[in-house]
């Protein structure tokens, strides 16, 4: 009889275990959080990496819950659902500092337009530079076309593109300006 009872709590917990039962609202709440980041294409360009997290809280919620540690399941269901609310909100943000950033890039770069140009007119003017006035002015036109590009995706919302183009617009002006001023320098010298 007392071995009976010995084995009467065992018997207790695996009963107790075998009524448990998993989550299921917390979880279908998490899962469809996260799904709507998913369908959110300002979550996918702007919180990328908040985004993966969600999914990953999701794979290890439904892991636990397939192990049957439903506490577990329930808690990182809990966390999914605040990393979805949390991700909604930095994409926003993140969205908003690219745009800020694409108005600054492309101002940037409009005053950047002429004053290389000027330069290039400046340089071309020192015979011993070997300035192919074409050629430069070819990447000027060039950074003129990136900068229309840059402002066509900020004028829709494509904060991110709006950056690149503008990004790349202002690095070749700067290394032309660069290239420029050695080449004129050198000449100088060589009086």
């Amino acid at each position: 009889m007392k071995r009976y009872l010995r084995l009467l709590p065992v018997i207790f917990i695996i009963a107790l275990a075998a009524c448990a039962k998993p989550p299921k609202a917390e979880m279908d709440a998490a899962e469809t959080a996260v799904a709507n980041l998913e369908n959110s294409a300002d979550v996918v360009a702007y919180a990328p990496d908040s985004l993966q997290r969600a999914r990953s809280l999701i794979d290890q919620m439904r892991t636990e819950a397939k192990n049957h540690h439903y506490d577990k399941a329930k808690a990182l269901a809990s966390e999914a659902t605040a990393a979805a609310d949390a991700t909604v909100a930095e994409a926003q943000t993140n969205k908003e500092k690219a745009k800020s950033q694409a108005e600054d890039l492309i101002a940037a770069v409009k005053k950047a337009i002429p004053e290389t140009q000027k330069l290039l007119a400046s340089a071309a003017r020192v015979a011993r530079a070997g300035i192919d006035k074409a050629a430069r002015t070819a990447e000027i036109e060039g950074a003129k076309k990136a900068l229309a590009d840059a402002e066509a995706a900020l004028a829709k919302g494509d904060y991110l593109v709006a950056v690149e183009k503008a990004g790349a617009a202002q690095k070749t002006l700067a290394d032309m300006d660069s290239a420029i001023s050695s080449a004129v320098q050198a000449a100088t010298r060589k009086k």
